[in-house]
């Protein structure tokens, strides 16, 4: 094959692809509403602790993020907005009763009945002051926002 026939044959596949996207762009669904759940935390540090801790607080952000006809998908924001850093957190959801988690990712998750649990993992456990961390869920059911929502135990 020639070099001049490799870049028609290129460019046209360049073509067809941004012509796709530029199809799925303009087709795709409204942005999901984006729900914000914000609750400040004073955290104190046990005597054997030995780790850094928030000394302002913690927020959690929930926001669906796309829904098809028997589910939708979840995301799920931890923020550390106190001015020292934050060595682990726990959001819980308590999510509709016709709602039912069938995937989780950016956390260790416990589902029980209605409840979910979103824990750190040693690999995100360390949120810096301003820092933030995303994990989402999947679940089958109307998309619909948690009934209730803590972060390091107190209402988000």
């Amino acid at each position: 094959m020639t070099r001049e026939r490799v870049l028609v044959v290129t460019a046209a596949v360049a073509t067809v692809a941004a012509g796709t996207m530029t199809v799925l762009y303009l087709t795709q669904e409204p942005a999901a509403k984006v729900v914000t759940v914000e609750r400040t935390q004073l955290v104190t540090p046990s005597a054997s602790a030995g780790k850094p801790v928030a000394k302002g607080g913690v927020k959690a952000g929930y926001a669906v993020r796309s829904k098809w006809k028997d589910g939708f998908n979840a995301e799920v924001t931890v923020t550390n907005i106190g001015s020292q850093p934050l060595q682990g957190w726990v959001v819980q959801l308590q999510l509709p009763p016709h709602v039912e988690t069938t995937s989780t990712w950016g956390a260790a998750a416990e589902h029980k009945a209605d409840r979910l649990t979103l824990r750190s993992q040693s690999w995100n456990t360390y949120l810096e002051p301003g820092g933030s961390i995303r994990m989402g869920f999947e679940a089958k059911g109307a998309a619909a926002d948690p009934v209730s929502c803590t972060v390091n135990g107190s209402p988000c």
